[in-house]
């Protein structure tokens, strides 16, 4: 297990203190011949490392938590790193493996400029460093950065941005989740459920992200703070400041988009959906998003001209539809004990973290109340799909076990933020507080 030492105290990133990354460096040593590529001091100017000692797990053990004199990502000397024509070709590949990129290419011929972009990529060494040990030591989040960048720039170049800010939404998409290097892998990777204090370590991740972008000289400021915005949202429900739409850039929103789509994609769909599935689910949180972001998607998807998938069908429909009944039943009762207790609080306590919570309530709500999953007339219909049994049945019946697994994603998210704001010193009052852990007390059984 490794030891997390945290940089981001009172949201501050101190470079200089040796954290996870370290031990990032030291998995991949071997592969990059990563060294010290000067004598290392801690900051009391004694000699930890000399220069050329490759950086071993033993070393990165000695040092985590040290305060330097340099920032590590400044002493290390790497023999080998990721490339520009390199991460060109990683692209290229993520592109041929998936069926939407490879359908949007064959319209737009999207492979064609993305080296052009990549031209910028190449002038950061430090950004350089990152994606290099991010692609060998962090695969999947690696991957993930492909994505976001193809989405970020199609969703840009859609809009019509100018090519120099083309540029910077594909270096914020690049770089978006670096910080993510210096997070605990044990929380990273936990297999259990993550406790409040996990997902505030987590959220750490944008903190650090927009810190080294911050360091790297010419770096723009707007793929800073696109970076420092990506987990923002319109309606005031996302971190680190809870800005609104008025307060966002419009790079952050477009990153802030790209990073959904493939965080819906491959955390809550299973390998039997496509990337049309995710409409739904973005079209149900529009209230979140910049307002045309949606219609604009729904125009790439549509150009792709990728088929519905159905994921179930035939015998296995009737045991399906049951336990879509018995799931709504179970949501709907969670979703009105949370509603009630938050809403009937009331708005004047003047609590703005109390606030976040109960705005994300009413995005909850603004979502169940559009997708219609929890009303009568929605039961009434799965109780009755027999009566009409086509292509538009199955996927109307896809559609709502969609749209139960984003509600369920939104509670969950609630729970959790609700218990991490009663377990904070940051309540005002204490009945309050009081009538928020009876709330909890009431949801368990529905929660588990």
């Amino acid at each position: 297990m490794l030891k997390f030492i945290s940089n981001t105290k009172i949201n501050k990133y101190d470079p200089l203190v040796v954290d996870a990354y370290i031990f990032r460096l030291a998995s991949i040593s071997d592969k990059c011949g990563i060294a010290a590529g000067q004598d290392i001091y801690d900051a009391k100017d004694v000699l930890l490392i000399p220069k050329d000692t490759p950086i071993t797990s033993q070393i990165a053990a000695t040092i985590n938590g040290t305060r330097l004199k340099t920032p590590i990502e400044e002493c290390v000397r790497f023999g080998s790193e990721l490339d520009s024509v390199q991460l060109e070709q990683h692209f290229i590949s993520t592109m041929e493996k998936d069926d939407l990129l490879t359908a949007i290419n064959e319209h737009q011929n999207i492979a064609s400029f993305i080296g052009g972009y990549l031209a910028a990529y190449e002038k950061f060494p430090l950004l350089k460093q990152k994606i290099t040990v991010m692609a060998l030591a962090m695969p999947e989040i690696f991957l993930r950065t492909l994505y976001c960048s193809w989405f970020s720039l199609l969703i840009a170049k859609e809009m019509r941005f100018s090519e120099r800010g083309c540029v910077d939404v594909f270096l914020a998409g690049l770089s978006h989740d670096i910080g993510m290097l210096h997070l605990d892998a044990h929380v990273l990777e936990k297999k259990s459920q993550l406790s409040p204090q996990d997902w505030n370590h987590i959220q750490e991740h944008v903190l650090i992200s927009a810190a080294l972008l911050k360091q790297m000289q010419g770096m723009p400021n707007d793929v800073v703070e696109a970076v420092y915005e990506h987990h923002e949202r319109c309606d005031g429900t996302g971190y680190p400041k809870g800005k609104v739409e008025s307060e966002l850039t419009y790079g952050g929103k477009i990153v802030g988009l790209a990073d959904s789509l493939i965080g819906i994609y491959r955390n809550r769909f299973q390998n039997d959906r496509n990337w049309r599935d995710v409409i739904p689910v973005i079209q149900m949180n529009a209230q979140a998003y910049f307002f045309r972001h949606d219609e604009i998607l729904a125009v790439i998807w549509r150009r792709s001209e990728m088929p519905f998938k159905n994921i179930v069908q035939g015998d296995d429909l009737p045991d399906f539809v049951a336990r879509l009944l018995k799931e709504n039943m179970r949501l709907n009762a969670w979703f009105e004990i949370l509603r009630e207790s938050l809403l009937s609080i009331g708005f004047t306590h003047g609590d703005r973290r109390l606030h976040a919570l109960q705005n994300i309530m009413l995005h909850v709500t603004t979502s169940v109340k559009g997708s219609g999953v929890f009303g009568a007339e929605m039961d009434q219909w799965l109780k009755n799909w027999t009566l009409t049994q086509d292509d538009q049945t199955y996927r109307r019946i896809e559609t709502a076990h969609i749209q139960q697994q984003e509600i369920l994603f939104h509670l969950q998210r609630l729970n959790r933020m609700l218990q991490f704001y009663l377990d904070s010193d940051y309540f005002k009052k204490i009945d309050i507080k009081e009538s928020l852990l009876k709330t909890l007390a009431k949801v368990k059984e529905f929660s588990v």
